[in-house]
C-alpha cells in the first residue's frame, strides 16, 4: 500500500469515527467510492478484537480506541533504526501489526523497504510462530513477481519483525481500471500472478489470501505478489500436528472471507486448488471489475452461504448487465472461453477446477492461441471452431499479402491438427509464384503455435521475420516488390512509418530492376497494377507521418494516370479498386489539411464507386464489402466539417449498420465510425449520446490497440471535447494532457499532432480564464506549426485565431488585431475553406477591428463572418450564437 492509500483510510478513519455507529457504514461507502480495499482497512480499524456477526456492525468502545490503536501500538517511531534501515513513516495497518515504511541508511545505494511488526495486543505464542513461518516462507521465494524479503529478527523489545522489498504500487484492480487495460492486457498481468503462484506452490507454500489488495502493479506495470502471512507450507512435519493446529485456528481469523474457498470456509484441508479458486476469483475481478460476491454490505453468516451456496454469473452475464458502456463491449469478448475458464477454477468442489495453476496457466495460453480449453467439452464443432479461429493470423495475412499480388500467387501454410497445401499458380508465373509461397510458408510456420507452444507469437514478431528474410528471397524483382508493397500495408495498419517507408523504397527499386529487365505487354500491365498499390501505400504512410501536401501529390498523381489509363478501364474491376483507393485517399489528405469541400468530393467518389462495385457484385465487391462502412464514416466526417449536421448522423448511422451486418467482432473501422458519430452529436448538443458513441469507440480502440495509439488517442480528444462542451473543464484538461504525453512517446515533438494538442489546452485554458497559461500553450502550439509549415496553412492559422482570441479576452486590441491579421492573411492567400474554423477567424477579426475603431473594415468582416455562419449553421444554433454575440457586445462597447 502507498503512502496516499494510507492517508486516505486514516481521514475516512477519523471523520467516521465521530460519527453515530448506524451512520458510519454509509458514510465508509460513500468517501470509499467503491474501493473495497479502502472499507476494508477503515471497518479493521472500527473493529473489536471478538468475531463479529455483521462486518459492519461498529462498536462504540472500538470507535474510542482505534485512535490510541494507531498512535500507541505502532511499536517503531520515525527515526528509529532497525538493521540497516531508517523508520520514515506508517504505511499500513493489517490484520494483526503496523507496516512502516524506512530507508537504507547506509551502503552504495538507496533502498526504501517496509518493515512489518505486531502489534502487542497479538503477540503470543501462536502468533510468533506464524510470523517467523511467513519469514521462513518469504525467504524461500525468490521471484520476480514476488515482493523480496530482506531481512527479519526481533527488535529490543521483543517483537518480530519482517523487512520486505517496499512496493509503490496500486492494486492490479485499480491498476486495470486507472489505466484502462484491455482484455489481453489483463491477461498479461494475471498471467504473471499465476507464474508468481506457481513458483510458491513448487516451493511448497499455499498462499491462501490471493484477492486485489495483495497483488500490487508498479508504474512501470511490474507485477508483485505480497502478504504471505497465512501461507501453509505444504510440507508440514506431522510431529508439529498440534502446533499447526493452533495456527490454522488464528488463521481462520485472519483471513479475508470475502476471498476465500470453500474449504476455508469450511475448515477442510487446504491445498494449492485454495489458491486456483483465489486465482479465479482475482480473475473474475480484472474482466468484469466487480468481485465474485458483492460482500461490503453482508454478515459474516451470508458470505458464508454464498461462497458454499451460490454459483457466481458468468464473467460475460455481469458486463452485459453493467451500466457501463465499456463493460457492456467487453461482454462479446468474454463470452465463450473466458466464462468457461473463471468459473472452472471457481468451482465449490476442489476436485472439479483446474488441478494446478500449471494446468491454469495452460488454458489461459490455449485461449490467447485459439486452442481448444480445458475449462470446455472436446467436441468435434467446438475443436473445429477452435481451428478455424486459431487460423486467422494465416488467414489475415494471407489476405493481406495477396490483396497486392495481381495474376500470381500460391500460399502453402501449415496447420495443427491438419497439413494442407493450397496452390494457383498463374498462367505466366509459375516459377516466382513458388518462391514466393515456399518464402510465406515459412514465414507463417514460425507462428504456428505448434513450433512454439508456450509461447505468443505476435503478429509484429511475424512480420519482422518477413521484413528480415525478404532481402535474402531468391526471386523475381517483380515478387519481392509485391511482398514489399504488401508487408508495407501491414505495417500502416500498425503506424510503424519508418518501416514503411524502407519497405516503399525497397518496392520502388524492384520495380524499376522489373521493368528494365522485361517491357513485354504482360509485364507493362501487371507493373502499373503494382504501381497503384505502390502508391496507395506511400500515400498512407505520408498521411500517417503528417506530410499531407505530399500525400496529395502522390494520391493526385495516381488518380491522373487512371484518368490515362485506357488499357486499365478496360478491366472495370480492377480499374475500379484503384479509382476507390485514390480518391479515398486524396480525401483523407485534403481533410487533414481543412479542405473540407475538396475532401467530401473525393470522399463521396470513393463511396459511389465502392456502392457500384458491391451492386454489380465485381471481382473485387468482396474486398469493397469489408470496407464500405469505413467510406460512410469518412464521408459522413466530411457532410459535418461542411455544416451539413444532419445528413452527417444519417450516413454514419448507415455506416454503423453496414459495419453490423458484416457479424464481425468489433473493429477499428466501427471504432472510428463511433467517434464521428460522437462528434456529430456534439454539433447536435446530444452530449449524452455523443459520450455515449466516443466510450464505445475508445473501448473498441483499447481492446484492439492499446492506450499507445494515435487511434486510441483520436477517441481520447473526443471525450475531451464532449467534457469541454459539457464544461466539465478539469476532466477536459487531465484527459489533454494524458494525451500529450502520450502523443510525445507515440508521434514525437515533431508532430503536428503534438502541436494540435497544445492548442487544444490553449483553448481549454482560455475557457477557464487561465489566460497566461493559455498563451503559452497557444505560443508553443504556433512555433511547432511554423516550423512545420514555414509558409503557413489552416493548422497555422486556426493557433493564430486562439492567440488573438486570449488577447481580445486580456483587453490588448493592438495584439489581438495583429494575430487575426496574420490569420485572415493566410486564409485569403490559400484559399482556405469557409468553414466552422473560418467562421471563427473571421468573426474574431471582426471583433478586433471594431476594438481598434476600424469600423468600416470591422463591417465588410462582419458581413462575410454571417455569410459563412449562414451557409454552416441556423440563427438558433449555440455556434452561431455565440460568435455573434460576441461582436454584438463589442460594437455596443464601442
Amino acid at each position: 500500500m502507498n503512502q496516499e492509500k494510507w492517508a486516505q483510510i486514516k481521514q475516512i478513519f477519523s471523520h467516521a469515527s465521530a460519527l453515530p455507529k448506524d451512520a458510519q457504514a454509509e458514510f465508509i461507502q460513500r468517501e470509499a467510492m467503491g474501493d473495497t480495499y479502502v472499507i476494508e482497512q477503515v471497518m479493521l480499524l472500527l473493529s473489536t478484537d471478538d468475531e463479529q456477526d455483521d462486518v459492519l456492525n461498529l462498536t462504540g468502545a472500538v470507535v474510542s480506541s482505534a485512535t490510541d490503536i494507531i498512535k500507541n501500538e505502532a511499536l517503531l517511531s520515525i527515526g528509529d533504526i532497525i538493521e540497516s534501515f531508517k523508520v520514515q513513516d506508517v504505511i499500513g495497518e493489517g490484520g494483526m501489526g503496523s507496516v512502516f515504511l524506512a530507508n537504507r541508511i547506509n551502503g552504495d545505494f538507496e533502498q526504501q523497504v517496509a518493515i512489518k511488526v505486531i502489534h502487542s495486543r497479538y503477540i503470543s505464542e501462536q502468533s510468533i510462530q506464524r510470523f517467523r513461518r511467513e519469514r521462513q516462507i518469504l525467504a524461500s521465494l525468490n521471484h520476480k513477481n514476488i515482493a523480496s524479503f530482506i531481512g527479519g529478527g526481533e527488535t529490543e523489545k521483543g517483537q518480530p519483525y519482517i523487512i520486505l522489498e517496499y512496493v509503490d504500487g496500486l492494486p492490479i484492480n485499480e491498476y486495470c481500471i486507472q489505466h484502462a487495460l484491455s482484455i489481453k492486457q489483463r491477461l498479461a498481468l494475471f498471467k504473471n500472478v499465476l507464474e508468481a503462484v506457481i513458483f510458491a506452490h513448487q516451493n511448497f507454500v499455499v498462499h491462501r489470501d490471493i484477492k486485489p489488495n495483495n497483488v500490487l502493479v508498479t508504474a512501470s506495470g511490474e507485477v508483485k505478489l505480497l502478504d504471505f502471512g497465512i501461507a501453509k507450507l505444504l510440507q508440514e512435519d506431522t510431529t508439529h500436528s498440534k502446533t499447526m493446529a493452533n495456527l490454522t485456528h488464528e488463521y481462520t481469523r485472519v483471513m479475508t472471507p470475502a476471498n476465500a474457498s470453500p474449504e476455508q470456509i469450511l475448515g477442510d484441508n487446504v491445498t494449492t486448488r485454495s489458491d486456483v479458486y483465489g486465482l479465479g476469483a482475482l480473475l473474475m475481478y480484472l474482466l468484469t471489475d466487480e468481485a465474485v460476491f458483492d460482500t461490503t454490505r453482508s454478515s459474516l453468516r451470508s458470505i458464508e452461504s454464498m461462497i458454499l451456496e451460490t454459483v457466481p454469473l458468468r464473467p460475460s452475464e455481469r458486463c452485459l448487465n453493467a451500466n457501463n458502456a465499456i463493460l457492456k463491449r467487453r461482454a462479446k469478448i468474454l463470452k465463450g472461453d473466458l466464462d468457461n475458464i473463471v468459473l472452472k477454477a471457481l468451482q465449490k468442489d476442489p476436485d472439479r477446477r483446474y488441478s494446478s495453476c500449471e494446468q491454469f496457466l495452460e488454458d489461459i495460453i490455449r485461449y490467447q492461441n485459439n486452442y481448444p480449453v480445458l475449462a470446455k467439452p472436446d467436441s468435434f464443432w467446438y475443436k473445429s471452431s477452435k481451428f478455424l479461429q486459431r487460423n486467422a493470423l494465416t488467414s489475415s495475412l494471407t489476405a493481406l499479402f495477396f490483396a497486392g499480388i495481381i495474376g500470381t500467387s500460391a500460399v502453402i501454410f501449415r496447420q495443427s491438427l491438419v497439413i494442407e497445401q493450397e496452390r494457383d499458380f498463374a498462367l505466366q508465373q509459375a516459377t516466382t509464384a513458388q518462391q514466393t509461397a515456399d518464402f510465406m510458408t515459412q514465414i507463417f510456420n514460425s507462428a504456428d503455435p505448434n513450433n512454439r507452444f508456450g509461447g505468443d507469437t505476435s503478429v509484429k514478431e511475424v512480420l519482422e521475420k518477413a521484413t528480415n528474410d525478404l532481402n535474402d528471397l531468391n526471386s523475381e524483382p517483380f515478387i519481392k516488390a509485391q511482398l514489399s508493397a504488401t508487408l508495407a500495408s501491414v505495417y500502416n495498419v500498425l503506424g510503424e512509418n519508418d518501416l514503411v517507408s524502407k519497405l516503399i523504397e525497397d518496392a520502388e527499386v524492384y520495380l524499376k530492376a522489373y521493368a528494365d529487365k522485361d517491357s513485354t505487354p504482360a509485364n507493362t500491365s501487371a507493373l502499373r497494377g503494382l504501381r497503384y498499390l505502390v502508391a496507395n501505400e506511400k500515400g498512407n504512410m505520408l498521411i500517417h507521418s503528417g506530410q499531407y501536401e505530399q500525400a496529395r501529390e502522390v494520391f493526385s498523381s495516381s488518380i491522373a494516370m487512371l484518368e490515362n489509363d485506357v488499357a486499365l478501364q478496360a478491366e472495370d474491376s480492377e480499374y475500379n479498386r484503384y479509382y476507390v483507393w485514390a480518391h479515398y485517399g486524396l480525401g483523407t489528405a485534403y481533410s487533414y489539411e481543412g479542405f473540407d469541400n475538396e475532401s467530401l468530393l473525393h470522399y463521396e467518389n470513393a463511396l459511389t464507386r465502392a456502392q457500384s462495385m458491391i451492386a454489380n457484385e465485381e471481382k473485387f465487391a468482396d474486398d469493397m464489402r469489408e470496407t464500405l462502412s469505413v467510406r460512410y464514416f469518412a464521408y459522413g466526417h466530411s457532410l459535418r466539417r461542411t455544416g451539413q449536421i444532419e445528413k452527417s448522423r444519417d450516413i454514419l448511422k448507415q455506416g454503423i449498420e453496414v459495419e453490423a451486418s458484416l457479424e464481425r467482432p468489433p473493429s477499428l473501422d466501427l471504432a472510428y465510425g463511433f467517434n464521428q458519430l460522437a462528434s456529430t452529436s456534439v454539433m447536435l448538443g446530444e452530449y449524452e449520446q455523443a459520450e455515449d458513441y466516443a466510450l464505445q469507440g475508445l473501448a473498441i480502440r483499447t481492446d484492439i490497440l492499446s492506450t499507445n495509439h494515435v487511434e486510441t488517442l483520436a477517441s481520447m480528444g473526443m471525450l475531451s471535447n464532449i467534457y469541454a462542451r459539457q464544461k466539465q473543464y478539469t476532466k477536459s484538461i487531465e484527459n489533454r494532457k494524458n494525451m500529450l504525453a502520450a502523443v510525445e512517446q507515440i508521434l514525437g515533438t515533431s508532430h503536428p499532432h503534438y502541436a494540435a494538442v497544445l492548442g487544444a489546452l490553449g483553448q481549454l485554458y482560455m475557457l477557464i480564464d487561465e489566460l497566461d497559461t493559455a498563451q503559452a500553450y497557444y505560443e508553443d502550439a504556433y512555433q511547432r506549426f511554423i516550423q512545420l509549415f514555414p509558409d503557413g496553412n489552416g493548422n497555422v492559422a486556426i493557433t493564430l485565431t486562439g492567440l488573438g482570441d486570449v488577447a481580445l479576452r486580456s483587453d490588448q486590441a493592438e495584439a489581438a488585431l495583429t494575430y487575426m491579421q496574420e490569420a485572415i492573411d493566410i486564409y485569403e492567400r490559400d484559399a482556405l475553406p469557409r468553414n466552422a474554423r473560418a467562421a471563427k477567424t473571421f468573426g474574431l477579426y471582426t471583433t478586433a477591428l471594431y476594438k481598434n475603431q476600424q469600423i468600416s473594415k470591422a463591417q465588410k468582416y462582419e458581413q462575410a463572418t454571417l455569410d459563412i455562419l449562414n451557409e454552416l449553421y441556423k440563427p438558433e444554433d449555440q455556434e452561431y450564437k455565440t460568435l455573434t454575440r460576441r461582436i454584438d457586445e463589442v460594437k455596443l462597447a464601442n
